[in-house]
């Protein structure tokens, strides 16, 4: 039986300049919610009650399946929750477990984070006790959630942003070892981190569709000798690797995959990084189009 997806709007990133002003932000939510198309989108953490709460409003509305990612607050706060740091770690962790209550707030039904720098090969091993400790626990808390799953982006490992967690078969090693201690555990794919990993994207979505939980269609350059190589969260296209077709094949590769039927459907969004520059709303529509026609190709 053919997976079941549904477009999502990555509000972070498309309307990165509005993502401190958490007002200008609801505004956003609210123009998405009235569409007749995207079924959910994705935000950083919201701080003030009434927004929330207008949030989780809007979500049950509409029926719109809400994102919130962690990585904005602890990147500001300077945490690390796969630090060596013990002290760090616990403060991060800490801090990990007030902001699922606040994600919980606005109806978030996936909660989602990446880890920390890859520390090198020698005490990498030590990394991933401490971040698998950080996620057990941070996972307890999402747990209280009825509806809340907990989902993981593996990051590119040696090109540019050099996480701790990253190549896509490692990756999904250690997430199945870790599932029963933290069984809401799943995988946000992004295809920017997999190609920088220097993976086949169709072989990734093979090892990690048991797990999967969202796609992210991410571009990025590849090339280190060409400038801007790395994840910036570019437009789709080239000099990037992410053209239609490539976006095209991404989607009818995972829908031939046993991704995770309990989920009922899996979100796909374009993740694309707009400046104070940039006409927000053509860029969500330049988002949009483009989605829509890899997902009819």
């Amino acid at each position: 039986m053919a997976t079941t997806f549904y477009p999502s709007a990555h509000l972070a990133e498309l309307f990165f300049p509005l993502a401190s002003d958490e007002n200008a932000m609801l505004q956003v939510i609210e123009k998405i919610a009235i569409s007749d198309y995207y079924q959910g989108f994705e935000t950083g953490i919201f701080h003030q009650p009434t927004t929330a709460k207008k949030i989780r409003t809007l979500a049950q509305q509409h029926a719109l399946h809400v994102t919130q990612w962690l990585t904005f607050e602890l990147l500001k706060e300077q945490l690390n929750l796969s630090s060596l740091d013990a002290a760090l770690r616990e403060k991060s962790i800490r801090r990990a477990c007030e902001l699922v209550h606040l994600a919980a707030e606005c109806g978030t039904t996936k909660l989602s984070l990446v880890s920390g720098s890859d520390p090198g090969d020698a005490p990498r091993a030590e990394a991933m006790k401490g971040f698998s400790e950080a996620i057990v626990r941070i996972g307890e808390e999402v747990g209280q959630y009825e509806g809340m799953l907990l989902q993981i982006e593996p990051l590119d490992r040696f090109a540019h942003k050099c996480q701790l967690i990253g190549p896509t078969s490692e990756t999904v090693e250690w997430m199945t070892a870790l599932r029963p201690d933290c069984p809401k555990l799943y995988l946000a794919w992004d295809s920017a981190h997999v190609a920088l990993n220097q993976e086949d994207l169709a072989e990734s979505l093979r090892l990690a569709a048991p797990l999967i939980s969202q796609l992210h269609l991410a571009n990025a350059i590849l090339d280190p000798q060409t400038a801007g190589f790395g994840d910036y969260h570019m437009k789709f296209g080239e000099p990037g690797f992410l053209t239609q077709t490539t976006a095209a094949h991404i989607i009818n590769t995972a829908r031939h995959l046993p991704l995770p039927g309990e989920l009922g459907a899996i979100s796909v969004a374009i993740e694309m990084r707009t400046t104070d520059q940039d006409d927000l709303w053509d860029n969500e529509r330049q988002c949009r189009e483009f989605l829509q026609r890899a997902w009819h190709a």
